[in-house]
């Protein structure tokens, strides 16, 4: 029983000096985080910049403001150019071509770029520099523990509204009307007769796209025609508005937001959440 209470006298002694040892012993991680701290405010020192911290250990600091931009929400389009470099040494490391007009775009809150964090704070039209620390993994041309600078040389926020603006006016169309729930109607040419009443069944042809003009969807290339009933509810509510326009034998382009298209969540793999859409409609038959 002695031995046994000496054991265990000796283990707690162990315990307790492992235990003060630690106390004094930052871990590896944290003094990286440390250096790299002081790295990174050193660098915006030397550019008699003050640089707001980020809860990710990241600081940024804003070289051309516009107080009057908006700020990006979720699912706007973010059109940027950007310079990835190694802080410690400058290296360059990725970045877009300014030369070719070739930014990176993306949908805000679906994807990540590693820069992702500071578009929360950056308006439409800002510049900024940003420092992150550096990570246990290593990369060509930015060892471990080295901290990156990302530099945003130019930055646009595209609404949901700015996108059909710009891809109506790249058309040359002249929108017949527009809608407060965002839907332009185009008219290309007119039909006849009147407008069908709720409950008839327009026979139509149609091509869907996105504003970049890709095609998801349509049956202009097949025989058949798609029905809608007018009034119902079988189709998004853009597509249906549109359709509810028109007369026999007119042909029109409806443009709307995701708000009245397939919103957030976006239709299958198909259609991505938060997309505006376009359709080239021609009304074949009312039943």
């Amino acid at each position: 029983m002695k031995n046994w209470g000496k054991i265990s006298l000796l283990g707690v002694f162990i315990g307790l000096l492992l235990t003060a040892c630690l106390s004094n012993v930052e871990l590896a991680d944290e003094v990286k985080a440390a250096e790299n701290k002081t790295q990174i405010l050193s660098y915006y020192s030397k550019l008699n910049q003050s640089p707001i911290a980020m809860d990710n250990g990241a600081f940024y600091a804003i070289t051309k403001a516009n107080p009057t931009g908006e700020l990006a929400s979720r699912g706007d389009s973010l059109v940027i150019h950007y310079e990835l470099a190694n802080l410690v040494t400058g290296q360059v490391l990725d970045s877009t071509n300014r030369k070719t007009n070739s930014p990176l775009i993306y949908r805000y809150g679906f994807t990540n770029p590693v820069f992702s964090k500071l578009m929360a704070f950056l308006k439409d039209g800002e510049q900024a520099v940003m420092a992150l620390p550096g990570t246990s993994q290593s990369f060509d041309g930015l060892p471990a523990y080295t901290p990156l600078k990302c530099t945003i040389k130019s930055y646009w926020v595209k609404s949901q509204s700015d996108q059909i603006e710009a891809y109506i006016a790249k058309k040359g169309y002249k929108v017949t009307s527009t809608e407060a729930d965002g839907l332009r109607y185009i008219q290309l040419s007119p039909g006849t007769g009147d407008i069908p009443a709720s409950g008839k069944v327009v026979k139509l042809k149609y091509t869907g796209r996105f504003l970049n003009g890709f095609a998801f969807d349509g049956n202009m290339a097949r025989t058949d025609s798609f029905s809608v009933t007018v009034g119902g509810t079988q189709t998004v509510i853009g597509f249906q508005k549109g359709i509810e326009k028109m007369r026999l034998g007119e042909k029109a382009v409806v443009v709307f937001p995701s708000t009245i298209g397939y919103g957030e969540k976006g239709s299958g793999t198909s259609i991505p959440g938060f997309t505006p859409l376009l359709f080239e409609i021609y009304i074949a038959k009312i039943e």
